[in-house]
């Protein structure tokens, strides 16, 4: 094996440490504000990073040890980092797959909230429960009196003479869980731009008919009823993109449409206006693509974080094992690098899909800050506190910001 320099294994140290509180900090913002904030707590892909946060905050506490414990790798220091990063860091790619799966389940089998929460409890004894099993059973298997868990340069982990179990018990799962989660978001993807292009088709069509206006109002109200579409059940008749922008929004949250905060969400909905053809044209294909762009970002920043973290790790691994343990310090340094960031990209992930709940939290706790260095104005603070507030608490009955389970209430099926 090449060894690397005391200043290479230096650097690699601070980068694992450095990333590490980041990644540590992000988790507990991520636990405090779902834990605090009901705000967070309605969406399903929400309060599965909430319970992906623990198991990255043990994999980070892991990482944060760094390379202490090399000179001793019977100890129980190294033992217990060595336990931590093989079951917590493992266990992160299960819970990418678990969101993965919510998005088929909503899409495919028309699952609502209730049923995505019902599978959580399976989640939680699969995500962590499984990778559990090898790194426990690791900690007691030796090979001539050297245990499995000890000095894997980065920190305690699978020793270099057991490269191919690193394989086996690690990385190969990962990259299976990955290619399903790939999968899903691929097929997923496809079907909701198949179904749009049809519906696109038919609403062009639909606004050609006389009866045009007569299906639009009732269409229109029987979404307001609460009638739930999916794709599963299309019906022969042109389908509003309701059906499609609410399984969406149902796991990745809304797609940042525009609804006045102070609608009262149990009051029965306007009617619908009259618009001419054009413009129901011009809201269809806003419709759309408000949607589409709401799924692919969201699925291309779990695909980047994925990719970051595990592509770098692994291409170091498998070069070592066809180089017959022979490792290069460009792969070591980026793996010390993306590995402890897992719970970075995860809160990355939670505030970019929360991002309305998270502007109001900033907004109240300015005017907090405000009220602690400026007694003077503390009146004129109280009343834009009081304000603000009051603006919070709308807008977290508004269905559009944040409860998009309810599917109650979709803010463009007033206008047809």
């Amino acid at each position: 094996m090449a060894k690397l320099t005391e200043g290479q294994l230096q650097a690699i140290s601070i980068m694992e440490r450095t990333c590490s509180v980041v990644s540590i900090l992000g988790c507990l913002f991520t636990i405090v504000t779902f834990t605090c904030f009901r705000a967070f707590q309605e969406k399903p892909i929400n309060r599965l990073v909430f319970y992906a946060s623990f198991g990255n905050l043990m994999s980070c506490v892991g990482t944060l040890m760094s390379r202490s414990f090399l000179d001793h790798p019977n100890s129980f220091g190294c033992q217990l980092q060595a336990l931590l990063i093989q079951w917590f860091m493992a266990a992160d790619a299960g819970w990418i797959l678990a969101m993965a799966i919510n998005v088929y389940l909503t899409l495919y089998r028309k699952y609502d909230s209730k049923r995505l929460r019902r599978m959580e409890l399976t989640y939680l004894l699969a995500c962590y429960g499984i990778p559990f099993i090898p790194a426990f059973v690791l900690v007691f298997i030796k090979r001539n009196g050297v245990r499995v868990y000890g000095d894997a340069v980065l920190w305690c982990w699978i020793e270099e003479d057991w490269e191919a179990l690193r394989i086996a018990v690690f990385y190969g799962p990962a990259w299976l869980v990955i290619l399903l989660t790939m999968f899903i978001y691929v097929r997923a993807g496809r079907t909701i731009y198949m179904t749009r292009k049809e519906l696109r088709r038919s609403s062009d069509i639909s606004l050609l008919s006389p009866d045009s206006e007569k299906e639009t109002s009732s269409r229109h109200t029987e979404v307001s009823l609460g009638r739930r579409l999916t794709i599963g059940s299309m019906p022969s008749r042109p389908m509003p993109p309701v059906a499609v922008e609410d399984a969406v929004e149902e796991v990745l949250g809304p797609c940042g449409r525009a609804e006045d905060s102070t609608t009262d969400p149990t009051a029965s909905p306007p009617p619908p206006p009259q618009l001419d053809g054009s413009t129901r044209a011009r809201r269809h294909s806003y419709e759309f693509k408000s949607a589409a762009w709401s799924y692919t970002k969201t699925s291309l920043l779990y695909f980047t974080g994925i990719l970051l973290i595990w592509t770098p790790s692994s291409a170091n691994r498998v070069y070592a094992l066809v180089h017959g343990g022979t490792t290069i310090a460009p792969l070591a340094y980026m793996s010390g690098l993306v590995l402890p960031l897992q719970g970075f990209w995860n809160w990355l992930i939670y505030t970019v899909v929360s991002w309305p709940a998270c502007k109001d939290i900033f907004r109240r706790l300015k005017s907090w800050v405000l009220r602690l260095i400026r007694p003077s104005t503390r009146d004129k603070s109280d009343g834009h506190s009081r304000k603000s507030t009051a603006q919070v608490q709308t807008v977290a009955r508004s269905p559009s910001s944040f409860d998009c389970e309810s599917g109650t209430a979709l803010p463009f099926a007033r206008d047809g």
